[in-house]
C-alpha cells in the first residue's frame, strides 16, 4: 500500500506540474529510467537526497512536501523490516506505559489483563525503548534509571523491600491481577478491538482494523507470500471478533490457516472459539490459562461472573441492573466488578443513546470467557457425578462384601 502511495504521488505531482517523466529527470538530475522506476513502484527504497531532489523540482511545499516525504519513509520502513505483530494496535498503550515509568513518582507499574492478551510483549517493548535510552534494564540496581520487569513474581526479595533499597528502581510487573501493594499504578491491558462487519463494508477498511492487521501479521509468517483475497477480508473480521480481539488467539488461530482457510476457522469458532485460539504446535495453553484465571476468583467474583454469563445477557448488564439482578450490596458489587475489569474476565461496552432511558455503561462477557465458563462447569459437573458413581458403587460392595452377609445373618 506505501508502495503504491509513494508511486501514486510522484506521479500525481509530476502531471500537476505539466511535465513529463523526461523533462522531471532533466530538472532533477536524474536518469529518466529511475523516475520511471519510483513511479512503476520497482525501486523499494528511494533514497532521501533524491526524495529531496524531486520534491524541490516540483516544487512541493507545506502538507503537500511532508506528504510526499512521509510517503518515501514509511515506503523504506514497510520495505526493510515487517511490522512487529506485538505492537500492532498497542502504540497508545506503548505511550501510556512509558509515560507511567517515566513518573517521578510511580515506581511499581502492573500491567493486568487476559491471559494472552500481551501484557509480556508490551512490557517487553517498553523496557527496551527505555533500554535504548540508556536505562538499566534486569542488569544492575544503580541508585537512577534502572527497570526490573518481572512476570508474575512470586520468588524473590519482596517488590516493596527492593522499592525502598534502591530509590531510582522501577519495577514493571505483568500478572493476571493488580499486586495491592502501596504505590502501585495499574494499567489494565485490552483486546484489540474487533467489531462486528457491518454488510456490504469496504474490504479496504476491515483490512485496516488492528486485529484484521494482527491477523494478517502471523499469517505471513506461517504462509510468507500469501496474500488475502479481499472477499475474506470480512470473514477474518468476524473471526477475530469471535477471538474476542485476543493477540494470542489470533495468532493461533492464523498458524491454524496451513490446513484449514479461514471460512472453516469461523465455522469453528462460531461452535466453540476455544478451539481455534488453541495453539496447532503447543496445545491447549490459551484453554488452560483461561480456566486457571477463572479459578483464581473469589467467590463473590466467580458468581457475579456466572451470573453475567448466563443465557440471553450477551448483550450485558449496567451496574444498576446487576444490583437489582444479584442483590450484593453496592459496594461489594463495584469491588468484584472492578476486580473482573482488571483480570480482563469482562469488559464495558459503551450503553444506549444518550436519548434513550437506559444509556448506562454494560459489563460484557467475552466469548471465550463464556465457554472456559461452560468448560470448567460441565467438568466440574463430570467430576461431580464420578464421585457419586464411585461412592454407590463402594455402598454396594460394602453390603453385599461375605463378613458383612455373615454378620447379618448372625
Amino acid at each position: 500500500m506505501n508502495s503504491v502511495r509513494f508511486s501514486g504521488l510522484l506521479r500525481e505531482f509530476r502531471r500537476h506540474a505539466g511535465l513529463t517523466q523526461q523533462e522531471l529527470a532533466d530538472l532533477s538530475a536524474l536518469s529518466v529510467r529511475a523516475v520511471r522506476d519510483l513511479e512503476s513502484g520497482r525501486v523499494h527504497r528511494p533514497r532521501r537526497e533524491t526524495v529531496r531532489l524531486l520534491g524541490a523540482t516540483l516544487r512541493l511545499e507545506g502538507a503537500r512536501r511532508a506528504a510526499f516525504e512521509r510517503a518515501a519513509t514509511e515506503h523504506a520502513e514497510s520495505r526493510s523490516t515487517p511490522p512487529d505483530p506485538a505492537l500492532i494496535g498497542r502504540e497508545a498503550e506503548l505511550t501510556a506505559l512509558l509515560g507511567l515509568l517515566r513518573e517521578g513518582g510511580r515506581r511499581l507499574v502492573t500491567v493486568t489483563g487476559l491471559p494472552g492478551v500481551g501484557k509480556t510483549r508490551l512490557a517487553t517493548a517498553a523496557a527496551e525503548h527505555l533500554r535504548l535510552s540508556g536505562w538499566s534494564v534486569n542488569g544492575g540496581l544503580p541508585d537512577r534509571d534502572a527497570l526490573l520487569l518481572t512476570d508474575r513474581p512470586q520468588d524473590g526479595p519482596p517488590i516493596g523491600e527492593l522499592l525502598r533499597r534502591h530509590p531510582g528502581l522501577r519495577v514493571l510487573v505483568t500478572a493476571p491481577a493488580p499486586l495491592r501493594l502501596a504505590g502501585e499504578r495499574v494499567l489494565p491491558l485490552a483486546p484489540l478491538p474487533a467489531p462486528r462487519p457491518a454488510p456490504g463494508a469496504d474490504p479496504a477498511d476491515l483490512l485496516r482494523q488492528d486485529a484484521v492487521r494482527l491477523f494478517l501479521a502471523h499469517l505471513q509468517r506461517v504462509r510468507p507470500g500469501h496474500r488475502l483475497d479481499p472477499a475474506e477480508a470480512a470473514t477474518v473480521a468476524e473471526l477475530c471478533r469471535r477471538l474476542d480481539g485476543l493477540p494470542a488467539a489470533i495468532e493461533h488461530a492464523a498458524e491454524w490457516c496451513l490446513i484449514q482457510p479461514p471460512r472453516r476457522l469461523l465455522l469453528w469458532a462460531r461452535q466453540s472459539p476455544l478451539e481455534p485460539a488453541d495453539s496447532p504446535a503447543a496445545g491447549p495453553l490459551l484453554r488452560t490459562a483461561l480456566h486457571r484465571s477463572i479459578s483464581e476468583l473469589t467467590y463473590t467474583e466467580a458468581e457475579l461472573l456466572r451470573h453475567m454469563a448466563g443465557p440471553g445477557r450477551g448483550a450485558g448488564r449496567s451496574f444498576e441492573q446487576l444490583l437489582i439482578c444479584t442483590g450484593i450490596p453496592a459496594a461489594e458489587l463495584a469491588t468484584a466488578v472492578h476486580a473482573l475489569l482488571l483480570r480482563g474476565l469482562v469488559r464495558a461496552t459503551p450503553g444506549a443513546t444518550a436519548e434513550e432511558v437506559d444509556s448506562a455503561e454494560r459489563f460484557t462477557v467475552p466469548y471465550l470467557v463464556r465457554h472456559s465458563l461452560a468448560e470448567t462447569a460441565a467438568e466440574a459437573e463430570q467430576l461431580a457425578t464420578q464421585q457419586a458413581t464411585r461412592a454407590t458403587a463402594q455402598r454396594t460392595t460394602n453390603s453385599t462384601h461375605p463378613l458383612r452377609l455373615l454378620a447379618a445373618t448372625g
